[in-house]
């Protein structure tokens, strides 16, 4: 008599994918990464006035590396990489929303999309193209405005705030908080001190040169640091979000703890 035939088994389910992060961690990690290139910052002010022009091309490029608020420079390099994170959580945040039936993933894919954007401005300094036509269609010839970009991204910030309002409200109050405070620091940074940059700039070129430098250097770190403690703590924001409120999606998990 033949064996009974076996039926067939369904194959075992794949262990889900556990990605664990130590949100506390993340958060000193990187401000440790900001104090580092502040650290940077303050030696390439030492190094500018301890070389005067002309300049080798390793002393140049030495110079371009440590300038915090500079293209390819390593401040600039730390920023990008954060706002990459706020992206990659945010996305992940919108995918398990959506899965969950929550109206709330639009929200989060907008804010993936604002700072996919601001990185990539980051970088290639895209707002600095508006300063010339703002100045000539607002007649701007000095003052806070003098870099006049920041006239165009206001109207942004305040199109921005009333579109993103309700999404805000919805939030849970804690989450919302730290949002709010990582959004408002990281913008006083990239806007406030930049009009108040523009304001000094006069004061700062009736200084003699070694004092200008410096008041210049200082006001470059101010912000940048903002600029960058921001973007962290939204960071730290959104992984606490995940942590408490945010639901699992199917097939992978980021734990926070």
């Amino acid at each position: 008599m033949p064996p009974a035939a076996i039926p067939p088994q369904p194959p075992a389910a794949a262990d889900p994918l556990v990605l664990v992060i130590a949100r506390r961690r993340v958060l000193r990690l990187l401000v440790g990464a900001i104090a580092v290139v502040l650290l940077a910052h303050a030696v390439r002010s030492a190094l500018v006035l301890s070389w005067p022009p002309p300049r080798g091309f390793a002393q140049t490029e030495l110079l371009r590396i440590l300038d915090i608020g500079g293209e390819a420079a390593i401040g600039t390099w730390l920023t990008i990489g954060m706002m990459l994170g706020v992206v990659v959580v945010a996305g992940v945040i919108a995918l398990a929303e959506r899965r969950a039936g929550s109206v709330q993933w639009r929200g989060w894919v907008g804010v993936a999309i604002v700072f996919g954007y601001a990185s990539i401005d980051e970088q290639l300094q895209l707002h600095e193209s508006l300063v010339l036509p703002m100045r000539g269609l607002l007649g701007i010839t000095s003052g806070p405005l003098w870099l006049a970009w920041v006239v165009p991204a206001l109207v942004l910030v305040a199109v921005l705030a009333l579109v993103f309002a309700p999404f805000a409200a919805r939030l849970p109050r804690r989450t919302r908080t730290g949002v709010v405070v990582a959004i408002g620091l990281w913008l006083a940074g990239a806007i406030g001190v930049e009009m108040l940059d523009a304001a000094t700039f006069p004061w700062r070129e009736a200084m003699e040169p070694v004092r200008s430098h410096l008041v210049s250097a200082g006001l470059v770190a101010l912000e940048e640091t903002m600029e960058m403690l921001g973007v962290a703590l939204l960071l730290h924001a959104l992984l606490g979000h995940v942590r408490d409120h945010a639901p699992a999606s199917a097939g992978a998990r980021l734990v926070v703890r």
